[in-house]
């Protein structure tokens, strides 16, 4: 296999054994300038009873290499199964997984130090040489990542399952056999997502070549991710919507395995797809291209909007109507599936929800703007210390900056221009009050 980027590491490694004592190239005793004022053992004797290991990062002893660094990069792969150290680790103390002359040492600062030599093209010290070859030193995370941990996933994901279409969310299961033991556990799912979607490992890299596509006929640009689209998400949204009448898609919600669902969706997480088509913006390309077909099915793209707007709301409205001798829905009244209520909101704890708004002023953003239709329908409220500390002392720092005080109209409604928070366009702020308790005054 062609790997450009090991290829050259090892040819810097095996340079450095031809390096001249004097020459040029940097020696294992110039050692980057932020390492200067470590501190470092007074004495590193070959004697058992007295060798401790450094508890900073020592670059120039053969035999803290020896005895301390290389037996700590060893024991790290066979426990974790690869050689991504974090710059921040330290090797555990008291962990019989690890050898005592091990203990404390800052391994992670040493491999970015041996990542770091290896950029600027310089040798690593003489005496680490051969360790490095063997264990395979990850010079470049990226390669590394690519050839021992992606690329094998892939491989074996296509030896069985015919294809690398690898689900988003795949995962491989820890303790199964058919899988290499050092890759358990890895979401190669994700990974892949993010190779199609955001351009990681991008060919320009060189880290997947060519043949390494053609070997596990692995789809690099979006077509497998626009067909994912095509025959399973967008499909998936429109059952939703036939099913249920609405589609907003709550997180946890996995199609079943059963008609009238897609076949080829069965299992998928289509929750967590909305919420990351809502959020970070996923199959961006595809959602503007199909635009009009989400408003046909009114896919909900503010699920707090939508919950306020086309249940809460629209239930209280009934809740007025059907029930003129009460003030406000008790804790557990439930929505009733007639036509005398909205049918989105069918089912809806309608009385749990409003104490909810009432005590802890849930759907702030959304009841701020609705307040005047609230007063409408006889309904009061107020607002939390801790929501109006939050949101609605800041809006009024911002009035009385432009108006000298802060004795707001009731028809004042935060207008939609600069200096205010564009989260807070659009908010009654005359109207809002807060809780009458002790505090209030204060």
């Amino acid at each position: 296999m062609l790997r450009l980027v090991a290829a050259r590491c090892q040819s810097r490694v095996r340079s450095a054994c031809l390096a001249a004592p004097h020459s040029s190239a940097l020696r294992a005793s110039a050692a980057p300038s932020k390492y200067k004022n470590e501190a470092f053992p007074r004495f590193l004797s070959l004697d058992a009873d007295t060798y401790r290991p450094p508890k900073a990062v020592y670059i120039t002893s053969e035999e803290v290499w020896h005895r301390t660094v290389a037996p700590a990069l060893r024991t790290f792969l066979a426990l974790k199964k690869h050689l991504i150290l974090p710059v921040a680790f330290v090797v555990p103390r008291d962990d019989d997984a690890w050898p005592r002359e091990t203990w404390g040492y800052p391994l992670g600062k040493h491999a970015a130090w041996l990542r770091t030599c290896w950029r600027k093209g310089q040798p690593a010290p003489h005496f680490a040489l051969r360790d490095l070859e063997e264990i395979d030193f990850a010079f470049d995370r990226s390669q590394y990542k690519w050839d021992h941990l992606i690329k094998p996933a892939l491989r074996r994901y296509f030896e069985l399952y015919g294809d690398t279409d690898v689900p988003q969310t795949f995962r491989i299961p820890t303790g199964d056999v058919a899988w290499p033991e050092r890759l358990w556990g890895f979401s190669i799912g994700h990974r892949v997502f993010n190779i199609r979607h955001r351009g990681d490992f991008n060919p320009s890299g060189f880290y997947p070549t060519k043949k390494d596509q053609s070997e596990i006929k692995f789809c690099y640009d979006s077509t497998t991710y626009d067909r994912d689209w095509r025959e399973r998400v967008l499909p998936s949204l429109k059952v939703f919507r036939q099913e249920f009448g609405h589609c907003d898609v709550y997180r946890g919600f996995k199609v079943p395995d059963c008609p009238p669902w897609p076949k080829s969706a069965a299992g998928l997480p289509l929750g967590v797809i909305v919420n990351n088509i809502r959020i970070k913006k996923y199959y961006a390309d595809q959602v503007a291209r199909d635009d009009a077909e989400l408003k046909e099915i009114e896919f909900v793209w503010d699920h707090a909007f939508a919950e306020w707007n086309d249940r809460i709301f629209a239930a209280l409205k009934a809740f007025r109507q059907n029930h003129t001798d009460r003030h406000v829905p008790p804790r557990k009244f439930v929505v009733p599936s007639n036509d005398l209520w909205p049918e989105k909101a069918h089912g809806l704890k309608l009385g749990l929800a409003f104490t909810n708004i009432r005590s802890n002023s849930y759907y702030f953003d959304q009841f701020a703007r609705t307040m005047d239709q609230l007063a409408s329908l006889r309904l009061e409220v107020t607002i939390t210390r801790a929501k109006w500390h939050q949101r609605v002392e800041p809006m009024l720092v911002t009035f009385e900056e432009l108006h000298g005080h802060r004795d707001v109209p009731i028809s004042f409604v935060v207008p939609s221009e600069t200096p205010w928070n564009k989260s807070d366009w659009g908010i009654q702020l005359g109207r809002l009050k807060p809780k009458q308790r002790r505090w209030a005054g204060a």
